[in-house]
């Protein structure tokens, strides 16, 4: 309230309408942008003092910001940034076979986690563990028997997804390496004749 001589005047300064927008939900080790609005000022409860804020959380996380508008009035707004984890479990096993044989099935030793629905597909690489991966047709269970008749030593490997809030986040398991063991008879010589 004002008082001015005989007058009085008394003024409502409402608080700001904070907001916040961007991304709810990412997969770990990613980066997510956060903006507020509302004010001319802006604290967060991560230190940061700007309207837009790039965070990176390793675990499920709240973020309140603080809004000032021009007359000092603050509002408060939150923001739940969800991380959608997943671990892909560990596959096995290496194996060696002959050429054209039949590999055992590959099982699971520990099985996968995510945040989410988990989803399968396995890969299969004839170059090494590292490099040239495609997807197998129909292969999208925890486990996976490779058909007969294999001749190449091939690289396998499964991918995991975890989909949460809608937003797919993927890891990949060991390599599993079946090696083939290619044997050739060679030749032996000569037919010959003998005398009785």
């Amino acid at each position: 309230i004002n008082l001015t001589g005989n007058s009085c005047t008394a003024c409502l300064n409402l608080p700001p309408t904070a907001s916040i927008s961007g991304t709810g939900t990412i997969c770990a080790s990613q980066n997510t942008t956060l903006t507020a609005t509302g004010g001319i000022t802006y604290a967060w409860s991560s230190g940061q003092t700007t309207a837009v804020i790039t965070v990176n959380p390793a675990v499920t996380t709240t973020y309140t910001v603080t809004v000032t508008g021009t007359l000092g009035c603050t509002g408060t707004a939150t923001k739940v940034v969800t991380v959608n984890n997943v671990t892909p479990g560990t596959v096995a096993a290496d194996q060696t076979i002959c050429s054209g044989g039949d590999p055992a099935a590959f099982t699971v030793q520990v099985a996968a986690t995510g945040s989410g629905t988990l989803t399968y597909q396995w890969q299969s690489s004839t170059t090494s563990c590292a490099a040239a991966f495609s997807d197998i047709a129909g292969a999208t269970s925890a486990t996976y028997d490779v058909p007969s008749g294999l001749a190449t030593t091939t690289y396998y490997r499964r991918v995991v997804t975890s989909t949460f809030n809608g937003v797919p986040c993927t890891a990949n398991s060991n390599c599993i390496t079946v090696t083939i063991n290619n044997v050739t008879p060679g030749t032996v010589a000569a037919d010959q004749a003998i005398c009785l």
